[in-house]
């Protein structure tokens, strides 16, 4: 599992370069790294074991950050619930979004994220409402891996599209504005949200 130590931050030009694809079916040493995101996301999850490890809590984290520069990334909603009552936790690897809606909302307060330690005040970031996306998700529990299409909506949608831009070489704080024409988001409390 990565702890708080190797997460490079703002400023590292590695942030700043574009990923790429992981060759499939995965390498022992990418399903290591995947493994490591996706542990980091969900232990990040579990107030005690935050304080365990001493590590920020984050719904999401992208390999990028922790140097390496492949198209995969991990994120997980434990406490989300969509209209569907569904939970997120995926481990997703060569994700291209296919589409976007026309909807732009935003967090309110902003984003945050684990690579930026800084206090970004009320600047907002816009975010496409609505995505669909074609990825490999990696599923710990049966070892498969499985392409598939998907739409994410709402919180899910916009910290999907947060990691994304990892892999672009984009932080949120590339695209920040003190206003803009969108809508908040209000389906959930962010005051406590990393990433």
């Amino acid at each position: 599992m990565y702890l708080s130590k190797d997460i490079i931050r703002e400023g590292n030009p590695l942030l700043k370069q574009k990923c790429k694809d992981v060759s499939l079916p995965l390498n022992e040493e990418d399903l290591n790294i995947l493994k490591g995101l996706y542990e980091y996301v969900i232990i990040s999850s579990i107030e005690q074991l935050v304080e365990q490890y001493k590590i920020r809590p984050g719904v999401g984290i992208a390999a990028p950050q922790v140097g390496v520069l492949k198209r995969m990334f991990a994120i997980n909603f434990n406490d989300f619930l969509d209209e569907n009552n569904k939970r997120y936790s995926m481990a997703i690897i060569n994700p291209t979004i296919i589409k976007k809606s026309d909807d732009l909302v935003y967090l309110p307060g902003g984003e945050g994220c684990l690579s930026v330690d800084r206090n970004t005040g009320e600047l907002i970031t816009p975010r496409h409402y609505e995505i669909t996306f074609k990825a490999h998700i990696y599923d710990f529990n049966t070892n498969k891996l499985k392409s598939t299409t998907m739409t994410l909506s709402g919180y899910p949608a916009i910290v999907f599209q947060h990691e994304y831009d990892h892999l672009d070489g984009i932080l949120f704080t590339d695209k920040m504005y003190p206003n803009l024409d969108a809508s908040p988001l209000y389906e959930i409390d962010d005051s406590e949200t990393q990433e």
